[in-house]
């Protein structure tokens, strides 16, 4: 059988039934995963880590879980330099000391990156679905925004009474106009670049991180939306459900994408598709080194991961996986490989909880070069990955003083690192040489 294609008939046989009862959170989510042990590590043995749900579970190549820990030598300086977002989710950097920050119940901000003050809003956002994992979510710039102005951007948009689904969108940002008392930039000319589907009730797993390319395609992922059965269609070519999608700057289907073939008949598969097999994919990043694809997903209870996304790849999802249900039962009978699939580059048996993901391409630090930065949800710290080619080879956890829940991490055009916290009275915070 071709690795990168599974009958339909097969996938039905290997894919369980629905999901058991989950335990959940307050706003009827599961939860998974806590804070990370404190303990000072030390350099060269495996970081202290929480209890995990699977024990038993092995790698399946070494150094596939717990790297050795690392400390960083270069001193750092972190500052705050704003807090009081709401619940931010994305940032994309806009020239001019500016940076656009996303606020997932469906805002737009403008900062001041040099003093942190928040000095704009934006006007014609759309409408969002809000609660749960729903939101405004992700968004990026174009790789030509100094001379066209255009951010790609994802949100949950209303479908009906309960329903909601995600959309790709772009826009124009147009700046204020002389004479406001009140300064908003406004989103001109939005235009919805991929609605996808089924629209469902559920408020959990959309995914949603956007990356450009080097060759100026965007990456979109995308997640299974959580309950079997459409869970199930991560392994389906013919959804985008469970997946990495690689399009063009109008939403179409990248040249050179895998699964192009077959497109004339009526269900067909996906041209759109670069990987699946995804869960909830909320970290994507192009390595600066080789131009490569790379995720970080949110596992079950346990399992979170760090992918080398390869075109065409099966992820396993949920055929096979780290970690267990939420209830603690076995997933697929505790299988954790499975022919055809594509292993994770890295696990964490007790779940941090992954959101965005930035490799640190500065001169700032230059021990932190190449490495791979991934912001802590559950974990409430930023984890720095170094990487020997397609090796984990190291780990070590920053910003756990702020005892924040870690969104996004991104490197701005200063060099420094910035990343930005869950909350209500969300951070944005930068790190640079002290």
């Amino acid at each position: 059988m071709n690795r990168t294609l599974l009958a339909a008939t097969a996938v039905a046989a290997l894919i369980a039934g629905p999901a058991p009862a989950q335990n959940t959170n307050s706003v009827g989510l599961p939860a998974s995963g806590k804070r990370a042990p404190d303990s000072a590590p030390a350099p060269g043995r495996p970081l202290p880590v929480n209890e995990p749900t699977a024990p038993a579970q092995k790698p399946a190549f070494p150094g596939q879980m717990r790297a050795p820990a690392l400390v960083t030598r270069t001193p750092i300086d972190v500052q705050v330099k704003t807090h009081g977002l709401d619940h931010p989710w994305g940032m994309a950097f806009i020239g001019d000391g500016k940076v656009l920050v996303t606020e997932k119940p469906g805002a737009m901000r403008i900062i001041d990156m040099a003093n942190g003050e928040p000095i704009a809003g934006v006007s014609e956002v759309p409408r969002v679905v809000y609660g749960g994992d729903a939101g405004l979510l992700d968004v990026v710039t174009d790789p030509n925004f100094a001379h066209n102005r255009t951010i790609y951007f994802t949100y949950v948009e209303p479908r009906g009474e309960k329903d909601s689904g995600v959309i790709v969108a772009k826009a124009r940002l147009d700046p204020p106009k002389g004479g406001n008392q009140a300064p908003m930039y406004k989103l001109a000319d939005v235009t919805t670049l991929l609605r996808v589907d089924p629209s469902l009730p559920q408020q959990a797993h959309y995914g949603s991180r956007l990356v450009f390319d080097r060759d100026g395609y965007l990456y979109v992922s995308l997640a299974e939306r959580f309950f079997s059965p459409t869970r199930d269609e991560a392994q389906s070519l013919y959804s985008w459900l469970g997946k990495v999608l690689r399009v063009d700057t109008s939403g179409k289907p990248a040249p050179g994408n895998p699964f192009a073939a077959n497109q004339e008949a009526e269900n067909h598969t996906r041209a759109e598709i670069w990987s699946y097999g995804h869960r909830n994919p909320q970290g994507l990043a192009i390595n600066p080194v080789d131009g490569s694809l790379w995720d970080a997903e949110h596992g079950p209870d346990g399992g979170d991961e760090i992918n080398h996304v390869e075109r065409g790849a099966n992820y396993g999802w949920p055929l096979v996986a780290y970690g267990t249900n939420y209830d603690h039962s076995a997933i697929q009978g505790g299988r954790t490989q499975l022919p055809n699939t594509i292993q994770p580059r890295y696990v964490w048996q007790a779940a941090v909880a992954p959101g965005g993901i930035t490799f640190y391409s500065g001169n700032l630090i230059p021990e932190w070069k190449n490495n791979l930065f991934v912001a802590a949800l559950a974990g409430q710290h930023l984890a720095r990955l170094v990487i020997d080619g397609d090796r984990i080879v190291g780990e070590e956890r920053l910003l756990q003083d702020q005892h924040q829940r870690f969104r996004h991490v991104a490197q701005g055009p200063d060099g420094a690192l910035w990343a930005i916290t869950d909350a209500a009275d969300g951070r944005l915070i930068r790190l640079a040489v002290r």
